[in-house]
């Protein structure tokens, strides 16, 4: 039996394509809320209560603690992207929100992972400039292991869904994984497990940083780690920047000690103010896992809804518990 609800939508429902959403809940009384940046705290916190769910994009403003122990109606927080740390407390969750995300839906950033460290690999920015410049002047980092993935060590800081999506793509590829992430579990054989990042860094030639950003990560990348990598070792961030201390990761790109591929940094808003800027680091905004770019020419279309969105929602009409990637209070702590 379907439980008719009450959903917010709190973001211009013409961006998204909300069809999807009537078909499956026809019964369901949707409430777009494109102004709902404009609400005070209190207005917001009494409207969230009249709710069953809402529904929340990038645009949306965080939700009013002054909803924990007074949620009234309101159930599930459906997060259309990753991080919510900067959208939902964590007193929420442990008041029983529902606070969902897009989960294990990674394959794009695990993607992007992949393609800066093949080309950091194969530094194909400096061997394009030396090939142009009639094979003078060659920049390239000079290495003391091969430039290839066969039997390179090959080293995962952080093996949540992004890190474990990685490793499927690399296994083929025939480098040996070790990782360093003290909460993973269920970690296949053949994956050498660190003790710590010392020795993450220390025996690997490549290092692909998969981790959330959080006190124990944050500056945890530092001039003594990236000291521990070889001649022409690879340092490879689409995580989140301030887990690497720019600075030092600079002074030794600027030294010719490492080869690096950056798609976050400390602020996003300010890429030409980084003093990666000024070494031949890959650098690619943030923007790399879904970096398509659209015809100029043609009229805007707006967003389809996501499916764990979709299915959440229709699990909550019908009473059901099979709802998917659920931000617990132990993986809120985690994220970023």
């Amino acid at each position: 039996m379907m439980v008719m609800l009450t959903i917010a939508c709190l973001f211009d429902a013409e961006s998204w394509d909300l069809t999807p959403l009537r078909q499956a809940l026809p019964e369901a009384e949707l409430v777009t809320c494109p102004d709902c940046r404009n609400w005070s705290p209190a207005e917001y916190a009494e409207r969230c209560r009249g709710f069953d769910a809402v529904i929340a994009t990038r645009s949306t403003p965080p939700l009013p603690e002054e909803l924990v122990g007074q949620r009234g109606r309101l159930r599930l927080y459906a997060y259309c992207h990753g991080s919510v740390k900067h959208y939902v407390a964590k007193a929420l969750i442990d008041d029983g929100l529902l606070v969902s995300n897009w989960g294990d839906q990674v394959a794009g950033v695990a993607e992007s992972a992949l393609c800066l460290v093949l080309a950091c690999l194969k530094q194909l920015k400096n061997l394009d400039r030396f090939i142009r410049a009639d094979w003078s002047n060659d920049r390239r980092v000079f290495s003391d292991f091969p430039a290839t993935l066969e039997g390179r060590d090959v080293g995962l800081y952080g093996f949540g869904p992004i890190g474990r999506h990685m490793a499927r793509m690399l296994v083929p590829l025939g480098p040996r994984i070790a990782i360093y992430d003290p909460y993973a579990t269920e970690v296949p054989d053949g994956i050498r497990r660190c003790a710590s990042l010392e020795e993450l860094f220390a025996t690997c030639q490549v290092i692909s940083i998969h981790c959330g950003l959080n006190d124990q990560t944050t500056g945890s990348v530092d001039a003594r780690l990236l000291a521990l990598l070889p001649q022409g070792g690879v340092l490879v961030n689409t995580a989140r920047g301030p887990i690497v201390v720019e600075e030092d990761l600079a002074a030794a790109l600027s030294a010719g000690r490492l080869v690096a591929g950056v798609d976050v940094i400390t602020d996003e808003r300010a890429w030409a103010t980084s003093p990666l800027v000024a070494t031949d680091a890959y650098l690619t905004g943030h923007v790399l896992g879904s970096a398509r770019r659209k015809n100029p020419d043609a009229p805007p279309r707006p967003t389809t809804l996501p499916d764990h969105v979709l299915h959440n929602l229709v699990t909550l009409a019908r009473g059901h518990d099979d709802y998917v990637n659920l931000i617990t209070s132990e993986i809120y702590d985690l994220k970023t």
